[in-house]
């Protein structure tokens, strides 16, 4: 059975909406962080396998231009709406089963969020997907060649992000669990165990030759959940109630009306006859689940297995509405559409700035706050997008207004990887040199033989340690943006002198991997 129209119909509406709208504002922190790696190609880094990074140096011609950097993303997101509807078909699902998986797909706020910004998750929905058919596939046709191929999709998956390896060992013990055991019965299983071996090998020997530094930035990275300046927190850094945030968002992510969707696929994968053979994957999501809340990970982490569900709950539905008015299926895709169209400026921004703020206050989302009262863009994608050019101004004039002689040997600092990739993005067109940082892989990449004397600071997360370090800390200046608010405040920058030794030998003290 051949995909239908409408699934090819609702890919194209994915590619199209990315592209004609995933380069209004600017770019996200981690994709400077991404283009600075870019620039320093290697097996591995501190907090993330070397996918997402490649993919930043394929924009290198372009100056990094960013609808061609996040061009890459807006394909995968019509591939991802491709596979979320084979799985639908693997279920029998027919042609408004699959328009509604499509369309599902197309316009679910966690979906847009990912095929709009670069970060380490931006394969994660197409490979996990892909992983889970190939499953189904398998446990159809015990044809165990297909091993070889989900060797071929954990690789990618793992070079992207390491979390695939969550879903391999949910897949294992679930399949193991429901009977399917004999499966595993054969030499491709291995085999496509070695090859995923051999192939990761390279960035393997990276970790172990840096001493594993992914395990010190997944510790603190579950340390350091805050909540945004409005008080609205969506993570946490204690268990239980990082694991009530955790389920929620499966919920907010899904899209709150279009979740009905997933959760009729998950009861009935668990309990219609016809989902006999798939029993395994409620109890995978079930255990990823379980993991994810043991782990306290963030809400989007489990996004990859959501394809799966609204595919069972578009052929679930499908059943139900086969004997019901002819009416009722075009409505119930016009109901989907509908309230999918209301949240689309939350996700995607189709709307320019100040045409999405006032959105903003038309559905509440955006109010009065202290200290002045004054109403401030809340979408933290959005805000992060915003102000990095007027940022990199600001250090300039610093770094300009000191005497010529002294420019040549002063070294910028940013205390975190966004700022120094910011600086390293704007700054030339200012004048600025190569920043360093402390942060994640800018660490490893060292002071560049700056004495430290003197050194612009910009962040005040290691004001501490600077007051540590150095004899002389003066803030001389700071960066205010409104737009930011929802993230942080104003932003300071302090002019340090006289360090408490070479910069080199003090560099070990401020090394922070995380967030």
């Amino acid at each position: 059975m051949k995909l239908s129209w409408s699934a090819y119909g609702w890919a194209a509406v994915a590619i199209g909406l990315h592209l004609a709208f995933n380069h209004r504002y600017s770019y996200y922190r981690d994709e400077f962080y991404f283009i600075d790696c870019a620039k320093h190609l290697a097996w591995g880094y501190v907090d993330q396998p070397p996918l997402a990074p490649l993919v930043a140096w394929l924009s290198a011609p372009s100056h990094y231009a960013l609808w061609v950097l996040r061009f890459p993303l807006a394909i995968l997101s019509g591939l991802t709406v491709l596979i979320g509807c084979a799985i639908t078909r693997e279920f029998r699902g027919g042609a408004f089963a699959q328009g509604l998986t499509g369309l599902v797909l197309a316009v679910a706020p966690g979906y847009l969020g990912q095929g709009y910004a670069l970060s380490t998750e931006f394969l994660t929905p197409l490979a996990w997907s892909l992983l889970i058919y190939l499953s189904m596939r398998l446990v159809v046709t015990a044809n165990a060649r297909l091993y070889l191929l989900m060797a071929a999709v954990v690789t990618a998956g793992l070079y992207a992000k390491y979390s695939i390896a969550a879903l391999v060992l949910a897949l294992a013990v679930a399949l193991s669990c429901t009977g399917k055991a004999r499966l595993a019965r054969s030499w491709y299983l291995p085999l496509g165990a070695l090859a995923v071996g051999l192939l990761m090998l390279p960035n393997l020997a990276w970790q172990y030759a840096h001493h594993w530094p992914i395990l010190e930035v997944v510790h603190n990275d579950q340390l350091n959940r805050h909540a945004l300046a409005n008080g609205i927190a969506v993570e946490s850094p204690k268990l239980v109630v990082n694991a009530l945030y955790f389920l929620v968002m499966q919920i907010v992510y899904q899209h709150p009306i279009l979740s009905v969707v997933w959760i009729w696929g998950l009861v009935a994968l668990i309990r219609a006859p016809q989902y006999a053979p798939y029993r395994y994957l409620p109890l995978a999501y079930w255990l990823l689940v379980v993991f994810m809340i043991l782990t306290v990970a963030r809400g989007y982490y489990l996004e990859g297995f959501y394809p799966t569900l609204f595919a069972a709950g578009s052929v679930a539905i499908e059943r139900t509405l086969a004997t019901r008015a002819s009416w009722i299926r075009p409505a119930v895709i016009a109901v989907a559409a509908g309230s999918a169209a209301f949240m689309l400026p939350l996700a995607l921004p189709v709307l320019p700035l100040p045409l999405y703020m006032k959105y903003e206050v038309a559905i509440g989302l955006s109010r009065p706050a202290p200290p002045d009262g004054r109403r401030h863009l809340i979408d933290p994608m959005y805000a992060d997008q915003i102000g990095w050019d007027g940022m990199t101004q600001t250090v300039a004039r610093v770094y300009n207004s000191l005497p010529a002689g002294l420019r040549a040997k002063t070294a910028i600092f940013a205390d975190r990887y966004a700022y120094a990739g910011a600086l390293d993005f704007y700054g030339p067109g200012y004048g600025l040199p190569p920043v360093i940082s402390p942060n994640n892989s800018y660490y490893l990449w060292g002071t560049r033989g700056y004495s430290g004397n003197p050194m612009i600071a910009v962040g005040a997360t290691d004001y501490p340690l600077l007051l540590a370090s150095f004899g002389s800390v003066r803030q001389v200046a700071v960066y205010r943006n409104d737009y930011r608010w929802m993230l942080e405040g104003p932003l300071p920058i302090y002019l340090c002198t006289h360090p408490r030794g070479a910069l080199a030998d003090l560099w070990p003290r401020f090394k922070y991997y995380g967030l």
